[in-house]
């Protein structure tokens, strides 16, 4: 019996120590799988976060590509015939596009800056580029700007105004050829096309530019553009030109007179306008512009010939033909630039009586039957020459000589200084290749008979 007893109690002893080292075993293997599991979960999880911080990343890139197909950033491109602020909505593919520009000026003048005032301080222009993309070939675009910072004539001094300064359409079927119509820009020159502010190194445009080529300068009509391998080109067929009444008469820039603008424009007579330009290795530019059309008299009581009663409006009065050669190499830092012009009106004297009631102001101020003159721009990046990326520093010097009343009709006088030499230096300061911090003098000679001047400008010029 107690044989029995014992063989029972050492079977029972093995069997349970088999059943404890089996548990042992077992609980071991839950422990491995249990960590195994939770080592799976953390790499889950880990693969979770960085999903998320994907995720998250992704919203961000689609949240910037909405806004840039909405507003795309702007690039210093140029298309046909436009500033790099004017040609964002034409690289835009589709949407609304938002660009613009800004001038802030400050003039000391040693004669006359404004009205016996020898120092203003102005709101040049604020400007606002609104374009849309109908599709990639079909575009509008427009330019809307406030100049001297109001429009009220009780805000201020006054003397500012808001309008378009151009609205056209453009359908562009390949890069060779393209359709445009609306108000448009006058090809000629370099300013009037290409004048956003940081675009140019002076404090202000050019005078030549402003003076003999009316910049800036905008009429309605439609043409065809387009690039063939090197060779750019516009076309357009536009509103002739109309006086405005002899209130409006400036002897330094008589012709600015004529232009309408797109203000329900007279157009009983057409005019003509166009570019070539050629692009020659090192990017340099050469071609020529012109402007030929008929000038209109404004009529009625704006009108002072009488055959035998006063003119019906859009009369023809004579025809002006505007020829402008050009250079302009942009280069390794340079900007240098030759602008020429050459100005024609036929029956000027027909067109000064028109403009002016009495006999000394037909004698005085007359409409001049030729313009000429040219200016020469020099520029270069001295930031270069320091190796000194994201920035520049333009020095440069520009001299302009012209004459306003080169030839005048038989019988009239050419005012007092119609000859004009401008000698021009300073610095432009680009922070951003947007911005620009402009600081120049301007030496005016005249002659005859009319005191020189001493400009001094400070201006602050933006794109975007």
């Amino acid at each position: 019996m107690r044989k029995v007893l014992l063989l029972s109690a050492v079977f029972s002893s093995l069997v349970f120590a088999q059943s404890t080292e089996e548990r042992v075993r077992q609980l071991e293997e839950q422990i491995r799988t249990l960590q195994q599991e939770i080592q799976r979960l953390k790499e889950e999880q880990k693969k979770v976060e960085e999903t998320k911080q994907e995720t998250e990343v992704l919203k961000e890139e689609l949240r910037k590509l909405r806004l840039e197909i909405a507003i795309p950033q702007l690039e210093l491109k140029t298309y046909s015939g436009l500033g790099p602020a004017a040609s964002k909505a034409m690289f835009n593919p589709r949407g609304v596009s938002i660009g613009g520009y800004g001038e802030l000026t400050f003039r000391n003048n040693s004669v006359d800056a404004r009205g016996g005032a020898k120092s203003i301080a102005n709101v040049q222009r604020i400007i606002l580029y609104l374009g849309y993309a109908f599709d990639e070939k079909l575009k509008f675009n427009s330019e809307l700007e406030l100049e001297h910072a109001s429009t009220s004539g009780s805000h201020g001094t006054g003397g500012g105004y808001f309008k378009a300064e151009l609205a056209f359409l453009d359908y562009n079927f390949r890069p060779e050829f393209g359709v445009r119509g609306g108000l448009l820009l006058m090809p000629v020159g370099i300013v009037n096309e290409v004048h956003e502010p940081p675009t140019f190194p002076s404090a202000e445009r050019p005078f030549l530019e402003r003076r003999i080529l009316l910049s800036t300068w905008e009429e309605m009509g439609f043409g065809v553009y387009g690039t063939i391998k090197n060779l750019d080109y516009r076309f357009y067929i536009t509103n002739g030109l109309m006086l405005k009444g002899g209130g409006d008469y400036n002897e330094l820039e008589p012709l600015k007179t004529v232009r309408q603008r797109g203000a329900r424009a007279v157009a009983d007579r057409i005019g003509f306008t166009g570019r070539v330009d050629y692009t020659l290795p090192y990017n340099l530019k050469v071609g020529f512009s012109f402007w030929t059309g008929d000038i209109m008299s404004k009529g009625g009581n704006d009108s002072y010939l009488i055959y035998p009663s006063r003119l019906r409006r859009g009369t023809k009065l004579g025809s002006m033909t505007m020829i402008s050669p050009h250079l302009w190499w942009q280069y390794g830092g340079w900007d240098v630039r030759f602008v020429g012009a050459l100005v024609n009106v036929s029956n000027a004297r027909k067109i000064t009586n028109d403009l002016h009631q009495s006999s000394a102001d037909r004698t005085n101020k007359p409409i001049p039957s030729e313009q000429r003159g040219y200016y020469v721009q020099v520029a270069y990046d001295i930031f270069r020459l320091f190796k000194i990326d994201r920035q520049e520093l333009y020095v440069f010097g520009i001299y302009e000589d012209f004459d306003a009343h080169a030839k005048v009709p038989q019988g009239s006088n050419k005012p007092d200084g119609h000859k004009l030499k401008v000698y021009n230096v300073g610095l432009s300061y680009k922070p951003h290749p947007l911005v620009a911090i402009k600081a120049d003098y301007a030496r005016l000679d005249y002659s005859p008979n009319k005191k020189d001047e001493n400009e001094y400008r400070l201006t602050l010029g933006f794109m975007f």
